[in-house]
């Protein structure tokens, strides 16, 4: 009897154990969505910040003038180029030519027009390899051609502005009708992607759209009309 009844609390202990593990593994089951979603809704909005930043910096708001409003209605770029690039926010302008920020006026207090730059001061360089359409350039001479940057992301040098997911911010300025459309001009995140690595996510907007309607679930920000189309939520 007392060997049954050890064998009795020994199968109980290991009955006990199972169901333990059954639960956690329901529990992890979960949790790991939820934790998941919750850090892909905290990048969403980041991303989503930092877009607003960058549209302050470009266009100005409650600090003042922005890159357009001292350059005279331009967008970031060398000047008289469409080399579209929010690398140039970056640079400091030191009038002796050692940057394209040489090419502009000085700023000068009496107009409150000129360079100032830099307008922003964070960024990083790239650190990683991305996806293709990051170097998917558009081409004036085939302007028809499926493109979704104006300049080569994967190779750039120069500092750039990351989203959540930590891949570079894309400055478009669309086409369509025959022509560049600059007030059409607008911010552009790959938004998460397929997976967790630094090149998963592809460039969904191509700069020949008007409204962005292909943007899937890339995050866009028009900069000086109302978005002609929407970003889906951060909680999708």
């Amino acid at each position: 009897m007392k060997r049954f009844h050890k064998a009795m609390q020994s199968g109980m202990t290991l009955l006990e154990i199972t169901v333990v593990l059954l639960v956690l593994i329901a529990l992890a089951g979960l949790v790991v969505p939820y934790v998941g979603g919750t850090g892909g809704a905290a990048m969403c909005k980041a991303t989503d910040a930092t877009l607003q930043a960058v549209k302050q910096a470009i266009m100005g708001g409650a600090a003042g003038p922005g890159y357009y409003a001292d350059t005279l209605g331009s967008y970031p770029s060398d000047r008289g180029d469409t080399d579209y690039n929010l690398k140039y926010l970056f640079v400091a302008g030191d009038g002796n030519g050692a940057d394209p920020a040489a090419d502009w006026p000085e700023y000068n207090p009496k107009t409150d027009t000129g360079w100032r730059g830099p307008y922003l001061l964070t960024g990083s360089v790239i650190n990683g390899t991305l996806h293709d359409s990051f170097g998917t350039v558009f081409d004036p001479t085939a302007p028809a051609t499926t493109a979704y940057v104006h300049v080569n992301i994967t190779t750039d040098t120069g500092s750039q502005v990351f989203d959540g997911w930590h891949r570079p911010v894309i400055l478009q300025i669309p086409y369509f009708g025959g022509a560049l459309q600059p007030d059409y001009a607008r911010l552009v995140s790959a938004g998460p992607g397929s997976g967790l690595g630094f090149g998963d996510a592809a460039i969904d907007t191509t700069i020949q759209s008007s409204d962005a309607s292909n943007r899937s679930d890339d995050r866009v920000l028009f900069l000086k009309i109302p978005d002609p189309g929407n970003n889906k939520s951060c909680d999708e």
